[in-house]
């Protein structure tokens, strides 16, 4: 799997930070109001990468040719796409929470990218349970200019305060959603209930 013992990498403070997207590139899953809004941003010190195919990627790769900070990697094996992940200074699921199915849905992208120890930014979907709340950043509203301030608000916090919130939400993973811990905590259920 995902996790175990992930290497954290040195990220050097005056290195070129990225914003990560890995997965499926439909146009419905608000991928390209990411780009839309990462187009907006003025710092040249920042790259948007992008792993995956779907209905948008022509379209993205007509952004990559007009702002090279915008970098179009097609699809990445898993362990590339999860290298990625971990070398990324921020991760995005920018999937709206505007269709019938967000009620049920988490993606199990969110996992993989909150293990990374990366911050990792994305919209409240329904689907989404309130304890990750503490370890998710959400975008405030489903329109450019708010995905773009989200953005940069993340990338101009500090190194240390970035790898605090990355950190936090990795321990989250690992102590409560990894199988090793829900089994831990189903075999603490049942024992407490034989009390009785």
């Amino acid at each position: 799997g995902i996790v175990g013992d992930i290497p954290i990498l040195n990220k050097d403070s005056n290195q070129i930070k990225s914003v990560v997207y890995t997965g499926t590139l439909y146009k419905k899953f608000g991928i390209m109001n990411l780009i839309e809004a990462f187009s907006k941003i003025e710092d040249q010190n920042v790259v948007l990468k992008i792993a995956g195919n779907g209905d948008a990627s022509s379209l993205i790769k007509e952004y990559a040719k007009r702002d090279n900070r915008i970098i179009y990697l097609g699809q990445l094996s898993n362990a590339d796409a999860i290298r990625l992940q971990l070398e990324a200074t921020v991760l995005v699921n920018p999937r709206p929470n505007d269709e019938a199915y967000t009620k049920y849905s988490f993606p199990f992208k969110t996992m993989e990218y909150l293990v990374s120890g990366n911050p990792v930014i994305s919209f409240k979907l329904d689907g989404i349970p309130n304890e990750y709340d503490d370890v998710l950043i959400y975008f405030q509203e489903n329109s450019i200019e708010s995905i773009k301030a989200k953005l940069c608000e993340v990338l101009n916090l500090t190194d240390k305060e970035r790898y605090l919130i990355g950190q936090r939400a990795r321990n989250f993973i690992i102590d409560n959603k990894t199988p090793a811990a829900v089994g831990m905590k189903i075999y603490n259920l049942l024992n407490d209930n034989n009390k009785d």
